[in-house]
């Protein structure tokens, strides 16, 4: 079997959890014997490269501007971008060249950012089965998240509608789309999009690590909470800073994170105490010894919530807003408390309640997670089975009434 997928980054670019969770799921792919290749984006055109097991095609955004280098852009350029990302037709001939090199048996996209509909157009006019799986909220939000001015949208905007009609045509081509979590599935199904496709929920793989020991409470009897994740307003990063003032007794706070310099400057001016520890970029391995309970409290709708699975496979308890996929992603948590998103009061009152019993909470013993690597692989390769299984059967009923 040939698998083409397709995602908007790629490590080593701009490695976040959903870059990580693509790798992930192409070199299990790979390893279980399916001849993987992923199509992603980048500044410039890029020589096919090997990582992995995987092949990797890199190939040009063709918009007004690369959006990742960090850059800041004036309202209107940016207005500009996301009009022809609606319908970008410059994207086509990027994407029929790889998918006419790899000659897929299916393609599977993940998320769209840049491609426009370039891939759902080439999956239809080569009449190849095309899978999606819905990482962010990209098909129903031009910022793909439904977050706006330091709130959730609880509707979309009328420029969120039109740009993405589009794709919400599209997506009613699509043979199976997966959520990460039940939430965003069904919030595209209510959205009117992808209404014949086949569905189901596959969760993001926990990463491929050994859980980390605790000192015992008699070494080291203070507990420290942790955040991983991007540092911004969605994340709920002030939300946990601002619940730090209201905490009794003796803490430490460890985030671990990017965000842009100057948000960050002002968070760490504006809550000095220092028992927060600011640790930038870090990898989750090195992360996860010196944290006792995670904290995700996301202000967002979380497709998923990977820092919060790798939590569960740590043994480590968990403080996450009940929003989005968080819930799913911390199912088996030995230590579990679930707020409400953005409730200051509650999250200190989590936390505080987290000391009052620090061994349970630093030692918490969680079922096996359900969403492992080799979960995730299998999964995949039988909804594989099925999408193609279906396609023959389907192309095969069409012939006999020829």
């Amino acid at each position: 079997m040939r698998v083409l997928i397709v995602n908007t980054l790629y490590p080593p670019e701009d490695v976040g959890g959903a870059e990580r969770s693509v790798a992930q799921l192409a070199q299990g792919l790979a390893a279980a014997g399916v001849e993987t290749s992923v199509l992603t984006l980048s500044p410039s055109d890029v020589a096919k490269q090997t990582i992995g097991g995987v092949a990797v095609h890199r190939r040009r955004l063709k918009n007004l501007y690369w959006p990742y280098d960090g850059e800041p852009r004036a309202a209107a350029k940016r207005a500009l971008w996301h009009g022809l990302e609606a319908a970008n037709p410059l994207m086509d001939d990027g994407v029929d060249q790889v998918v006419a090199q790899v000659r897929p048996d299916l393609i599977h996209l993940h998320l769209t950012t840049g491609f426009s509909q370039s891939v759902h157009r080439a999956a239809a006019r080569r009449g190849l089965p095309l899978v999606q799986t819905l990482r962010d909220w990209s098909m129903l939000c031009a910022r793909a998240s439904l977050f706006r001015r330091g709130r959730r949208c609880t509707r979309r905007c009328a420029s969120c509608v039109v740009l993405t009609a589009g794709k919400r045509a599209r997506s009613q081509g699509v043979d199976h789309v997966i959520g990460l979590s039940g939430p965003v599935l069904e919030a595209h199904r209510s959205a009117g999009y992808f209404r014949p496709s086949a569905g189901s929920v596959i969760g993001n793989a926990a990463a491929l690590t050994t859980p980390s020991r605790r000192p015992a409470w008699s070494q080291e009897p203070r507990l420290t909470f942790g955040f991983l994740g991007r540092v911004e307003p969605e994340k709920g990063i002030e939300t946990l800073l601002r619940a730090t003032t209201q905490l009794k007794g003796d803490w430490r706070l460890r985030i671990a994170g990017r965000g842009d310099p100057a948000y960050v400057a002002r968070l760490r001016t504006g809550f000095p105490d220092p028992r927060i520890v600011w640790l930038g970029q870090v990898e989750a391995v090195d992360f996860w010894p010196m944290a006792d309970v995670l904290v995700a409290p996301a202000l967002w709708a979380e497709p998923f919530g990977r820092a919060a699975a790798e939590a569960v496979q740590q043994g480590r308890g968990v403080i996450a807003s009940r929003i989005g996929g968080l819930p799913e992603a911390t199912d088996g948590a030995g230590a579990l408390a679930l707020i409400e998103a953005g409730d200051v009061a509650a999250l200190a009152r989590a936390m505080q309640g987290a000391m009052s019993e620090p061994e349970r909470w630093r030692f918490a013993a969680s079922r096996p997670p359900r969403w492992t690597q080799a979960a995730v692989v299998q999964a995949h390769l039988e909804l594989y089975d099925q999408v193609l299984s279906r396609r023959a059967s389907r192309m095969a009923a069409e012939r006999d009434q020829l």
